[in-house]
């Protein structure tokens, strides 16, 4: 035991004895990879951060949340959305909409130095922007638009105007499908005020006729012929009988037309419901997103972290000379049993 002891002493003691006779080369290689640290650290351009906190509206229509008599339960414009909501907030600000826009509004291509001749450019500006421009969905339930720029100000800017076309795209993308339905609606509306005008135009025809209501005049009619007669009014009675005759004929018609004049009215009135909620939902500015925080520009740096950039180059020199020193003894023993 004691003998074991002394050994791996002695194996400790000749470890640090060899290390201490190859102590110029690895001082010289760790010095080397401090100072191409420091060169490293201030050459990287600085970045700065700059983020904006979102959260999700829970709905995107003014007119299922102000106009409509039924409750659904996501007709509060100023409940704050859940999980599925943020994922679609992420999907339109992933959109190459954003990013198009984005570029053009803050020239990328100059920022991120992509030659305006270059084949790839446009797979090397996503890539840019992807490396400088982060989204992310936080376990709060919002989302962090996260922008890192060489001018602070600039990526202020940038973030605050990605928060922006939030609401642009998702306004451009429903306005085109609610100008389909309100031009739906709208000739709908026009074709059935058309046809009840037809209808009050045929009724007022047969009201020129003599008759005006059915129903009323046939019960008065009855009770005025039962008097002329017990009178024995003859003259009363056969203007009573001449003007069954024109019940008879017409009477029909003006029931039916009386019936779909009043369904259709009905309809009517559903129908201009819908449409002005069409025209709600067209002219809606109603925001998508509710913002925490806005942006600002940063007063410090976030990338690099200098001391950090210096001591993984020095740490990794060493385990380099190191390596050298490995090897180097690796290959001497190989050629001391070679020869």
């Amino acid at each position: 035991m004691a003998e074991g002891i002394r050994g791996g002493v002695g194996n400790s003691f000749d470890l640090v004895v060899f290390l201490w006779r190859k102590r110029r080369l690895i001082i010289g290689i760790t010095l080397l990879g401090a100072i191409a640290g420091v060169i490293a650290a201030y050459a990287i351009r600085p970045l700065f951060k700059s983020e904006v906190i979102l959260f999700p509206a829970i709905t995107n229509s003014v007119s299922k949340a102000l106009l409509s008599e039924q409750s659904t339960g996501r007709d509060d414009i100023l409940a704050l959305g859940d999980e599925e909501d943020a994922e679609q907030l992420l999907q339109i600000l992933h959109s190459d909409l954003v990013r198009e826009r984005s570029a053009e509004r803050f020239g990328l291509m100059k920022v991120y130095r992509i030659k305006a001749d270059d084949p790839h450019k446009n797979s090397d500006l996503r890539e840019a922007y992807e490396d400088h421009i982060k989204f992310e969905y936080t376990k709060f339930g919002s989302v962090r638009v996260e922008v890192l720029d060489e001018d602070p100000q600039r990526a202020a800017d940038i973030a605050n105007f990605i928060a922006e076309q939030v609401d642009s795209v998702w306004r451009d993308m429903a306005r085109e499908r609610a100008m389909k339905g309100f031009t739906l609606v709208k000739a709908k509306v026009e074709e059935l005020q058309g046809q009840i005008e037809q209808m009050e135009d045929s009724m007022r025809t047969l009201r020129s006729l003599g008759v005006q209501d059915y129903h009323t005049q046939t019960e008065r009619y009855n009770e005025y012929l039962g008097a002329a007669i017990l009178k024995g009014d003859q003259r009363a009675v056969k203007e009573f009988e001449d003007r069954f005759k024109v019940l008879a004929q017409y009477g029909g018609a003006y029931v039916t037309l009386q019936d779909r004049q009043f369904n259709e009215v009905k309809r009517l009135s559903v129908l201009r419901m819908k449409l002005e909620q069409a025209q709600a939902d067209l002219e809606s500015d109603l925001p998508h997103k509710f913002v925490v925080n806005k942006a600002f520009a940063a007063d410090r740096k976030s990338y690099p972290v200098r001391w950090l950039v210096v001591a993984i180059s020095t740490a990794s020199a060493l385990l380099l000379a190191l390596l050298l020193i490995i090897i180097q003894e690796n290959v001497r023993k190989v050629r001391a049993s070679h020869a």
